[in-house]
């Protein structure tokens, strides 16, 4: 069994009424799972309010993992992150230095994220939460490596990767909003905010 200082739960967007999505489920079931086999001390589910929602996507898996059995003492939120990168920049802040991280999030979302967490300093290992629907696996697998290829090409060239991963995000949403499918791709969280 793998070392295990903390548990970083990756966030997902809420659904327009403040409950979680199914993928946000996911991860929550997988972490809980994880912290039963690990006995992990500490758990840090990350990501702040997000896309016109009233709950931040921390505080609702707090409540996720108070329910499942995860004692309140052991839970460090991190609630103002709106994008993965502020995810692993804002948990650097609120881990001990040399932790050894169990990095929980979808299946799709887990290369990208732990090329943040090694860009960033974290020492972590994956944890991928089973996507149930096949297709939006697939779809979550190709956003997530283009917008990876982005970050690594904007390093690459010495660009502010968050820049290129925002004006790929709008050349995203216009091409939804041509299509009918605009609420698919809320606008991305402006930048210094």
């Amino acid at each position: 069994m793998e070392k295990t200082d903390a548990i970083l739960v990756l966030g997902h967007r809420l659904n327009p009424d403040n409950t979680p999505s199914d993928d946000l489920i996911s991860r929550i079931d997988t972490a809980v799972a994880l912290w039963k086999e690990t006995g992990a001390p500490l758990i840090m589910p990350c990501g702040g309010i997000t896309h016109d929602r009233t709950r931040s996507e921390a505080e609702v898996m707090r409540d996720m993992l108070t329910e499942r059995g995860v004692p309140d003492g052991i839970i460090r939120m991190e609630d103002k992150s709106r994008t993965t990168t502020e995810n692993i920049i804002n948990a650097v802040k609120l881990l001990e230095k040399g932790a050894r991280v169990a990095l929980v999030t979808s299946d799709y979302h887990l290369e990208h994220s732990l090329f943040e967490c090694e860009r960033f300093g974290i020492n972590a290992y994956g944890v991928p939460a089973p996507t149930h629907d096949p297709a939006h696996r697939e779809q979550g697998f190709e956003m997530c490596r283009q917008i990876m290829q982005f970050e690594k090409d904007a390093i690459a060239r010495g660009l502010d990767p968050e820049a290129c991963k925002r004006e790929f995000f709008m050349k995203m949403r216009e091409k939804a909003i041509a299509e009918g499918r605009g609420d698919e791709f809320p606008p991305f969280p402006p930048a210094g905010k």
